[in-house]
């Protein structure tokens, strides 16, 4: 706060741009934090997502493994079972 004296007058000034500097600065650290906290959170989220993602990819690998697999055991049994009918097939062809 500042006194100007004028003659017999005294005339009180008061300095707000110090407050304004520091209410300026106060409303920079908290955007400051508020983005920090922000980018923190989204950081985190894509930590998360990316996560997500390696156990989804993970996950269908495993199933066309296993597709890949059932697959396979089909054929053979298919061309097992084929053998066989061949097999009774000639059977009873020879037998008539």
């Amino acid at each position: 706060m500042v006194n100007l004296k004028m003659g017999k007058a005294v005339a009180v000034i008061k300095e707000e741009p110090v407050l304004m500097q520091d209410n300026a600065e106060e409303d920079a650290n908290l955007v400051l934090q508020k983005l920090s906290s922000e980018e923190a959170n989204l950081i985190e989220e894509k930590q998360n997502l990316a996560s997500l993602k390696e156990k989804l990819q993970l996950k269908i690998r495993e199933k066309i493994e296993g597709k890949k697999n059932n697959i396979q055991k089909l054929r053979d049994e298919i061309k097992e079972l084929k053998f066989s009918c061949e097999e009774l097939t000639q059977t009873l062809k020879a037998g008539t």
